[in-house]
């Protein structure tokens, strides 16, 4: 295939016809082998565990179930791609669905096996389908980014070449998938910056510049934002302090050898700060900035994954949020990619990734226009912690990362 042009939006109310047949026969079966691509040890959703609510015809072959957990009506949905053979089945990479959904129905199909949020195909190696696992009861975070960034001419994300929508019974509107322009050889960060650990603090430099670029446009109003930019009232900050003083008692319940018992009274200290004597602007924000959602390529940096931080509720993921917490989330990104080094160098080279940390928090902050130095500060806390967190939880080898940062910003 020589080239993916925009297939726009096609927006799809419930055939009725196909949701009848899909209940009678619910679930649809699996695949028995696994998608190509897929990493190892990843599980779905069962699906008799959900009942089918919604149901998009696109042909014959290809369709889209949305279902909810049994008893739970009002979403939110699970997507379903579904493609029929003998019987409805989940599709997969490698059936034509992402294809056929893209406008080049001939093109090849392959998985990008390291996204776990939402299942991301290549078709044709001109375009990228990504299937939202979840979408719902309101409009896609992502999808509205995108819509903004795309009416504002923004160049510093891959092209948004169209998307897939149902009609929901409430007359909203749900991204089901989300078509974009496929960047080759495309790398994210945790690759290419750990490339310049600990002789070169340039990347501070280009990722403060694309940063500030994206903020910038992200405060401009479209036809898609039409008031971006906001104020947070006292009220709001002061919920804002109280989430991150929860984050931080968390936090301090699982630190089981007292790892940060050195480091609390600051970090409480940090989180304290934050005024709730007067109202923060406050504009659309990434949500979930950390260097691996920046791609290196050919043309340059990229930013992708506009849909807000998984592991959060929907009121932490709001669109509009303070600049200073996509900036404390890159800041603390660039300090745990030093981690990485020093770590793999069994600790052999922390002065070195110290000084290469210092230099490179200073050219990514210089290229920000204003920061708000009380807020980041308390963000970056509640960043750490939420990362200590995650680590307790699902991944314990990366303890390691925040709490060398903790000690570090906060031990003396």
């Amino acid at each position: 295939m020589d080239q993916v042009t925009g297939f726009d939006v096609q927006s799809y109310a419930t055939d009725n016809r196909l949701l009848d047949e899909l209940r009678a026969a619910w679930p649809p079966a699996e695949a028995t082998d696994a998608p190509a691509g897929e990493e190892a040890g990843y599980v779905r959703a069962e699906l008799d565990v959900l009942d089918p609510v919604g149901a998009v015809r696109l042909t014959d072959r290809f369709a889209v179930a949305l279902a909810v957990r049994k008893g739970d009506r009002s979403g939110p949905f699970d997507v379903v791609p579904l493609v029929r053979g003998r019987v409805w089945r989940r599709a997969r990479p490698g059936d034509g669905l992402s294809a056929f959904v893209a406008g080049a129905p001939m093109a090849s199909e392959r998985a990008v096996g390291v996204d776990q949020t939402h299942d991301s195909v290549v078709v044709g190696e001109r375009a990228i389908v990504k299937w939202f696992r979840h979408v719902g009861p309101g409009p896609s975070r992502a999808s509205t980014l995108l819509a903004h960034l795309a009416a504002l001419g923004f160049r510093g994300i891959p092209a948004p070449l169209g998307s897939l929508a149902w009609r929901g019974p409430a007359g909203v509107g749900l991204t089901l998938a989300q078509g974009d322009e496929y960047l080759p050889a495309a790398r994210d960060g945790w690759e290419w910056c750990v490339e310049h650990v600990p002789h070169d603090a340039s990347i501070g430099s280009d990722l403060g510049t694309l940063v500030d670029w994206l903020h910038r446009s992200l405060a401009m109003p479209s036809r898609a934002i039409d008031e971006p930019v906001g104020t947070a009232s006292p009220a709001q900050v002061g919920t804002w302090r109280e989430r991150a003083q929860t984050t931080l008692d968390q936090a301090l319940a699982v630190d089981d050898d007292g790892a940060l018992a050195p480091t609390a009274e600051a970090l409480r200290g940090a989180i304290d700060a934050i005024p709730t004597d007067r109202p923060v602007q406050i504009q659309p924000v990434h949500g979930d900035l950390h260097v691996g959602q920046v791609l290196e390529w050919s043309g340059g940096l990229a930013v992708i994954d506009f849909d807000g931080n998984p592991i959060l509720g929907d009121e932490a993921n709001l669109i509009r949020q303070p600049r200073e917490r996509d900036i404390a989330q890159m800041l603390s990104s660039i300090d745990h990619v030093g981690r990485i080094l020093d770590d793999r160098a069994g600790g052999r080279r922390t002065a070195e990734v110290e000084q290469w940390i210092a230099a490179t928090r200073a050219t990514f902050l210089a290229r920000i226009e204003r920061v708000d130095r009380v807020l980041l500060a308390a963000f970056e806390v509640e960043q750490e912690c939420r990362d200590l967190l995650y680590a307790a939880q699902f991944l314990p080898r990366w303890r390691y990362a925040p709490l060398a940062t903790l000690r570090s910003r906060y031990g003396r």
